[in-house]
This record gives structure tokens, sequence and C-alpha cells, in this order.
């Protein structure tokens, strides 16, 4: 009886883990018109009177910074810690500043000042930082000349708002942190400028009112990274300003309009299921990082941020970006990204302490070393609730039902690291025909990687090499003109596992089909005491066709002359790749559309890459087995291969007793835990209603979250 009920505590257990905490809980994200429910949030004009309450009329420094935040970061200067480092950094990059001319009115591309306003944005920060710091008044006057210069500008380009967005931040930390520094008519300017080109332009977004735009963001359902870049720093902008005579009235609305769709783009954007981001890791870098700046604002102006950032999905992120990125760190780059991207980024401090999980911070912590400078190191950083950046999280990442999954058998740089894409092909928001695409990195070296993004004004951008599925780490059936994929299939984990033998199993049929599909399964298996990778695809056609498998590097391809091996070569490192399925063989390719595709000019140059293929002609029915298997110092093959188990044999056989007697966790089963748990805890158990579970087969987010937390403690006793 007791095994049988440990059994069942287990299997819970293991239900529970794979279902958000959330799951039963009300969607305010799907249609802002649906709730009312936005936290502790009322409106703007609450939240100017929560900030007055706080600091008082007029009191600045208050966005972010403090006059306390910037006496703890004096104290620190030529210290012998990271703190100390970020600080030289910061004096010289403001002195580099000292003698540039003031940034110009430039649209390079007849489109976008976002580049400008990015500079502006960097150069006041660190200037109106080091004036606060270092105390050197020329640090302020250069500041506020860069100000001025933007305030001359005919405009701050809202037709791509973006633009206006990054300059509103930058004028936000300006105003701010020189408050006390300039003058009355200094102020006015600023604000005036501020209103004019930056608040009441978001206004007419935020109302829809008849203007000119490439794009409307604030409408946009569910949206993209703009939601939050442009609501924040206007947000930003609003509380610098927001208790002026002159602009308190825009400003909560500003604050009204921004939180309410930030809020709820919050809980659709980052995936309650496991934190996947789906614009990629470098799109969640840009919209977390400004939401921390949001966050950080309401936070240091009132006290508070009303519980914006405050949701599960957005804790679950933060293993989305460690697990989708391999030990160096470098990104997994799915989508809009750029290869292999360094993703120790600075808004992990910010994350860290808000979540008040500070190896999270312990991962940008080993980055700002040997770093360039950011300034956001010096809004977030406190080396005092950081502990040592050692890591001894689990290896592997993934769930049925999810999107990614990854795999490594070390933390360490030296170990071997895996990963799988999945998901949904959304090509609106920066997704690519990837599914099933994956990489592989050894000893810190990337031996298969994506290429990245395309330049987003290609004409005929979406049949790109770099978009199609032809330009990734996965298959293409009968190739034409038509897309690889299919636009808006979604294709999820079906079957995951961790451990020595660890895999996730994806079934792809859906983005097949058109191109005559009638079953296409991938996995993804790492056999880490052989420190062996295997990609397996069983595909069946409804009639014979042309298969392609591609798996694409920078390294050095050299295939064996039976064409049935290769050796790949980064550096100094080595992998073994072999075919261990029957038929085919490898053969090098360049990265570079297929004779079947539509011809695409101006394209990004990919002659940096080759791919490593197998081509099948006249074939229905086949299973295609690749393993990969790094070589040591010396060796010319590995000296084990693997056998090849299809795909329903991955899955190791429950034994009995493993589980309860049919292997399913059932109502009856449910029902027993609970008389069990109720005789030892009758106390904690008396809101859980087990006639509800009998009644209707389900459980509420309440039952979950007292189940787990009992069977956690049950379980360690």
């Amino acid at each position: 009886m007791k095994r049988q009920l440990l059994s069942i505590l287990l299997t819970l257990v293991m239900v529970i883990g794979i279902m958000p905490v959330n799951a039963f809980a009300e969607d305010i994200g799907s249609d802002s018109s649906q709730s009312e429910n936005y936290g502790e949030f009322t409106d703007g004009e609450q939240v100017i009177s929560d900030m007055i309450d706080k600091n008082g009329m007029y009191a600045h420094p208050r966005i972010i910074m403090s006059e306390e935040r910037f006496a703890k970061l004096k104290a620190s200067i030529g210290a012998d810690s990271v703190t100390g480092i970020l600080l030289d950094k910061l004096r010289n990059e403001a002195d580099r500043h000292l003698n540039e001319p003031v940034s110009q009115y430039e649209i390079p591309d007849g489109i976008r000042l976002l580049e400008t306003s990015k500079r502006i944005q960097r150069r006041v920060a660190a200037l109106a930082m080091s004036y606060n710091i270092f105390g050197d008044e020329k640090y302020a006057q250069r500041c506020y000349a860069e100000l001025e210069a933007a305030c001359n500008f005919k405009d701050w380009n809202p037709s791509h708002f973006l633009d206006t967005a990054e300059m509103s931040t930058a004028f936000a930390l300006g105003y701010d942190w020189l408050y006390h520094w300039m003058n009355d008519e200094q102020r006015a300017f600023l604000r005036k400028n501020m209103i004019e080109k930056g608040l009441t332009q978001v206004m007419e977004d935020y109302e829809d009112k008849p203007r000119t735009r490439t794009y409307r963001w604030y409408q946009d359902y569910p949206g993209d990274n703009w939601k939050l870049v442009c609501n924040g720093s206007m947000n930003m902008a609003a509380l610098a300003i927001g208790d002026e005579a002159d602009a308190r009235d825009i400003a909560s609305e500003v604050l009204t309009y921004a939180y309410k769709e930030s809020y709820a783009f919050v809980r659709r954007a980052y995936s309650a299921k496991d934190g996947t981001y789906s614009e990629g890791l470098g799109y969640w870098d840009y919209a977390t990082y400004y939401l921390g700046l949001y966050s950080s604002s309401l936070t240091s102006a009132t006290g508070t941020d009303y519980g914006l950032a405050d949701f599960e999905g957005l804790r679950k992120s933060v293993d989305f970006v460690r697990y989708m990125s391999s030990n160096t760190p470098k990104s997994f780059s799915f989508g809009d990204d750029g290869d292999s991207r360094d993703t120790g980024w600075a808004v992990l401090l910010w994350l860290g302490d808000y979540l008040q999980s500070y190896d999270i911070s312990a991962i940008r912590l080993k980055k700002i070393e040997n770093d360039s400078f950011n300034y956001l190191d010096l809004l977030w950083i406190d080396e005092e609730k950081n502990p040592d950046s050692a890591d001894d999280s689990p290896t592997d990442w993934g769930e049925v039902g999810a999107s990614n999954a990854s795999f490594r058998n070390t933390w360490d740089e030296s170990g071997i690291v895996a990963a799988l894409h999945v998901g949904t092909n959304n090509y609106k928001y920066h997704g690519h025909y990837d599914l099933g695409s994956f990489y592989i990195e050894s000893n810190g070296e990337r031996f298969f990687t994506d290429l990245g993004n395309e330049q987003y004004e290609l004409p005929n951008r979406l049949y790109s090499y770099r978009i199609r599925a032809e330009g990734h780490n996965t298959l293409v059936i009968n190739p034409s003109q038509e897309l690889d994929q299919q636009e808006g299939a979604e294709c999820l984990i079906s079957s995951f596992r961790g451990g020595n033998e660890a895999y996730a199993v994806a079934d792809l049929t859906a983005a097949y089909k058109p191109s005559g599909a009638e079953s296409v399964v991938r996995g993804l298996k790492m056999i880490k005491d052989k420190e062996c990778v295997i990609i397996q695809d069983e595909i069946s056609l409804n009639a014979h066709g042309e298969i392609y498998w591609f798996a694409h590097t920078k390294g050095q391809i050299d295939v064996a002359d039976d064409g049935r091996s290769a050796v790949v070569t980064v550096g100094s490192e080595k992998m073994w790749v072999e075919i261990i399925s029957d038929g085919g063989e490898f053969s090098v390719m360049n990265a570079e559309l297929l004779p079947t595709s539509l011809a695409v000019s101006n394209q990004t140059d990919n002659s940096s890459y080759r791919k490593l293929a197998v081509h099948l002609t006249n074939t229905k029915d086949t299973t295609i087995s690749v393993a990969c298997i790094p070589l040591k110092q010396g060796e010319t093959q590995p000296s084990w291969i693997p056998s090849v188990k299809a795909l329903s044999e991955w899955t190791p056989q429950t034994t009995d007793g493993d589980v309860n007697a049919d292997g399913v966790f059932n109502i009856a089963d449910l029902v027993l835990l609970q008389k069990w748990l109720s005789a030892v805890h009758d106390t904690e158990l008396k809101n859980w209603k087990a006639a509800d579970l009998c009644d209707d087969n389900k459980l509420d987010a309440f039952d979950l979250v007292l189940m787990k937390q009992l069977l956690i403690r049950e379980l360690s006793m």
C-alpha cells in the first residue's frame, strides 16, 4: 500500500510539474476588453498621486535612480569589484562622448531614426550618470547639449514609433538625472519637447487617431516587442514630468494607456507553459529590458510596479533564455535573431533582483569584466545580493506541449549542448520557417548553427534563404517555389525525458502537409555518458517524392568516401557525424537557395556557411538518423557508435510499481490520495473539495497549489 501511494505521489508531482499554476485562471490577456483586472493598478492619476506621496513634488532623481543609489555607486569608485570595473568603464565612456559632435537627424534607410535615438539614449545615460557619480559639471553640460540638439529635430520620427520611444527614454533619464543642474528655462524647454514630440504623439497611437504610421502597434493583437518598448519608454517620460502643471494631465493619460496594454501583453507574450518568448531570444532581450526599465521606474517613483511584472510566465522565461543558450552563453538563434548572439544580458540583473533569484544575476556578472560598457548594468547591479556563479541547475529542459527543449551533460563550457526548436510558424512576429531546427555546441564551439536574421526591407523576404526551412537545420520535402513549411502550423513537443538518455520528440506533420507529407516526426536525443547527440526523422509521404535533411555550420566539412560519415572541424575541435540509419549519403552544399526556390536578389551574404546535407529521391517511407559525437584529441573516429531505435522505443518501458496499475493517473487515484493525505494533514486539506474532483474530473488552481505544497513537504520527510 505504501509503495502504491508513493507511486501516486510521484506521478502527481510529475503531472503538477507540467501544468502551469495559473492553468485555470482567467486569461485576461486574450482580449483587452474582457477584463478590467490590471493587478493593483487603477489609473495614471493615481500613479502620479502615489509618486508625489512617496517623494514629494518635484523630487528628483526618481526614475530608477535615487540620491541614495547614486551615493552607493559613488562609494565604489576605485573599488576592486565588478561595480568598480563598471564605474571605470562609465568614466571612459563619458570622456569619449565629451569630444564627439552632437547627434544629427539621420534616417539612412528612409524609414528609421532608430540608431540615432539609441545613440542619444546611450550618451545621455552615460553622461548624466557620470555627472551624478563623479560630480564633474562637464558631463552635465555635454549631456544637455545632446538633449538640446534633439529638441531641435523636426520630430522624433513617430511614423516609426520605436524611434520616438527610444528618444523619450533618453529624455526621461536626462530630465530626471540632470533636474537639479538645469535651470527653470532648460527644464521647461526639455519638457515642452517631451510633450510635443513624445507624449502627444503616443496619445495619437493610443486613441487611434488618423495619422501616418508604419505599424499600428498599440492596436495590434497579440502584438510584439513594441508593446513593451513603446509603452515602457512613454511611461518613463510621463513619470519624469508628471508632477509638473503643464504635463500632469497628458502624463496621467499616457500612464493609464501604457500600463493596461503592457500588463495584458506580459501575460500573453511570456508563455505560462514554459516561458518561451515566441519572437526569439534577441527580441526577448529587447522586450524584457524595457519591461525592466518600466517596472523599475514605476517602483522607484511610487514604491510598486502594481503587479506589472509579477507573472509566472516571466519567471519561467529566465529558463527559456538560459536553456536555449549554450554554456558560453550563446543563443540558439531561431527566428529573427543574430547567429549565436551573446545572451549574458544586463536585464538579468533586474530579473534576478525582481524575482529574488540571484543566480540569474550571476550570469551577467560573469560577463561584465570582458564585456563592453552597458549603462543598464549600473541601474541594477547589487553585488551584495549576488551569490557565487556556480550553476547546479538541472541540465535538461522541456516538457510535453512546449515549444522548445534543450539538453547538456554539464554547465561547464567544455560540455556538449543541443536544443530543438518547434512551436508555431508566425512570420509576422519575427518567425522563420524553422520548425524542427536544432543546434549543437561542444567545448565552446558551435558545430551546427542557425544563420539568423535577414534584412527587413528585402523584397520577397518571405522567400529568402534565411527565412525558408532550407536555410535552417531541418527538413525540406518536395521542394518548390512555395513556402517549404506551412505558415501558422503548430508543432509542439509530444514526448520528453531528462536523464542520461534525454530526448524530445515533436510531430512536424502539420508543417509539411502541403508538401505531401502523411507523417513527419523528429526526435533529438542526447546520450550524455557517450557525449552523443542523435537527430532522427521518421517520414512517410503520400506518394514517392524528394526529401532534404540539412545542418548548417561555419566549420570545415570533410565527407568520407562512402558518404556515410563526415568530420566537422571548428577551430581546433572536431565532431564525427554519421548516418546510422539505412540508406542515404552526406554531401556538402552551399548555403543558398535550391534551384526550385523563388529567386530573391540582394540577400545577406551566406558564403561563410556550408551545410551538411542528405538528399533522398523517389522515397515514400524512410528514417533518417544521424549521430553526432565530439572527437577527443587524437581521435579520427569515435570508439562507439549508437544503433538505431525507432522513436517509439525511445521512451523507457515502465515496470510494475513505477506508476499505478493502469499507468494512468485518474480520478480514482486522486480520491485515494485525498483520503490518505486528509488523514495525515486534516487541517491543511479542509478546503480541498474532493467531491468536486470526483464530479468534474478536474483540478482547479487552488487544488494544484495546495497539493503541490503538501506533496513537496511529504516527499521531503
